[in-house]
């Protein structure tokens, strides 16, 4: 099948299509779940070569953090809406600090 007939298939243009194939624009989930229908092939076959990489979590300082009371303490801190608001709190926690 020429790339001209798919790009048919799929209600683009030829030019739109050359974007796909190159990477120039995104291929939606709908779209290329059409395109697997018209090649007639299950949609796993675009992904053969994917190899998922594991997410890097960051790694986070030690510390006797207390899940809870960080918990509470977002639930109550992101509601606040004035920025400047939010910068006094952050200032109060930070003169709370131990050492300073």
């Amino acid at each position: 099948m020429t790339q001209k007939k798919v790009a048919e298939a799929l209600g683009v243009s030829f030019q739109q299509f050359q974007k796909y194939e190159h990477a120039k624009n995104r291929l939606s989930a709908g779209r290329l779940y059409q395109l697997a229908e018209i090649l007639d092939t299950p949609i796993t076959y675009f992904f053969d070569d994917y190899q998922k990489q594991p997410a890097e979590r960051p790694k986070l300082p030690e510390s006797n953090i207390d899940t809870l009371a960080s918990a509470r303490l977002v639930r109550q801190f992101d509601p606040i809406s004035s920025p400047a608001l939010k910068q006094s709190v952050l200032n109060v926690i930070r003169a709370l600090e131990p050492g300073r």
